[in-house]
């Protein structure tokens, strides 16, 4: 597929959405979908990449794999992690003990199971690593079904409907089961719940990778009908989302983000996706990871409840300078680095590999 600029863009989109709502809900209610677009985002970045794979090499590699994941990760996460710790033993000792939870959670790739542990035991500077967590989840797993599912590279399309079906049983027992008859509150941090996201995301990746007739198209009343729900939700969002007890919404703008990704790969009309070609939603789609890894957190230690004498206007102009100033840190000094590294120690084991085949 080669590399789109297109999809920079959304991630850049993406991190607006995510940076907005929690610079200030009360404006962007529904910036939270921006996490909805990172994991259709990702679901299908991730599984193109091994069907291409595959293509060339004839199956996947799940070392270079989980190499490339932890290069890409890892380092910027436990820089922060490690500022957190620190934090955690002087400037934020006050709430020290549990913040030093969050950080293991976290550091383990689990940050999405605070509830099921903790309850309704509030989070501090970590909180938004729960979608981190149930992606790294997805990235541990995902490539191992690829792997033992004869049919994941041999009959491409039929797995992947398989796996929609699969997916659609998961998402109505998880709301009609768990949410339901159950009643546990805390049902979407439970891992494979809620990743309908990151399914949709497969599941488009495997369609447009067998589409070798270029048939596939996405209507343009369809893609229009995708931005303006997207739209509308991020403005209106605090119509509906007190009353969206099984997370319909979730559902909703998870299927609109993957048509959008689909006409983004179709390009039914190039002129129409130029603005996410833009120098601005490009720079902030390359600077996306580091900057949701930090701006959470700095919000957090800059919050009114821990400055109550400070004026509102410095308090969101120093959030927000904070925030870009360490995501651009940590993506030149740690991201950028360190992927580029990951990248020669896969390249110097795939020549080594060659060189002592028999």
């Amino acid at each position: 597929m080669g590399h789109l600029a297109e999809l920079d863009g959304l991630r850049g989109i993406a991190i607006a959405l995510v940076f907005l709502v929690h610079l200030y809900a009360p404006w962007f209610p529904g910036g939270g979908s921006g996490v909805n677009l990172f994991f259709v985002l990702s679901g299908f970045l991730i599984t193109k990449l091994a069907l291409e794979e595959a293509d060339r090499t004839g199956g996947l590699a799940l070392s270079q794999f989980y190499l490339r994941r932890v290069f890409r990760i890892l380092p910027a996460l436990f820089v922060m992690l490690a500022f957190v710790l620190v934090a955690s033993f002087t400037f934020m000792s006050d709430v020290g003990e549990p913040l030093r939870r969050e950080t293991v959670l976290a550091a383990g790739s689990i940050g999405n199971l605070w509830p099921v542990l903790y309850g309704f035991e509030e989070r501090g500077a970590l909180g938004h690593t729960w979608s981190l967590g149930i992606e790294e989840q997805f990235y541990l797993v995902w490539p191992v079904v690829l792997c033992v599912v004869p049919m994941a590279f041999r009959a491409t399309r039929r797995f992947a409907m398989w796996f929609a079906a699969i997916t659609l049983v998961s998402v109505v027992l998880a709301r009609v089961l768990v949410a339901g008859v159950l009643e546990y509150p805390h049902w979407l941090s439970i891992p494979f719940l809620d990743f309908e996201g990151l399914a949709l995301g497969c599941v488009l990746a495997a369609v447009v990778h067998t589409d070798v007739s270029g048939g596939f198209r996405v209507p343009k009343w369809l893609l229009a009908t995708a931005v303006l729900l997207a739209a509308f939700d991020f403005l209106g969002a605090d119509l509906y989302l007190a009353d969206d007890t099984y997370d319909i919404r979730g559902v909703a703008l998870s299927c609109a983000f993957a048509v959008v990704i689909a006409g983004v790969i179709m390009r039914p009309s190039a002129g129409l996706f130029a603005p996410l070609r833009t120098g601005a939603l490009q720079w902030l789609g390359r600077l996306s990871y580091s900057l949701y890894l930090w701006h959470a957190t700095i919000f957090t230690m800059l919050s009114r409840e821990r400055f109550p004498d400070a004026s509102r206007p410095l308090l969101v102009v120093s959030k927000v300078v904070l925030s870009f100033l360490a995501a651009w840190l940590s993506y030149r000094v740690i991201e950028r680095p360190l992927i580029e590294y990951g990248r020669r120690l896969r390249q110097r084991r795939r020549t080594f590999a060659i060189e002592t085949l028999p």
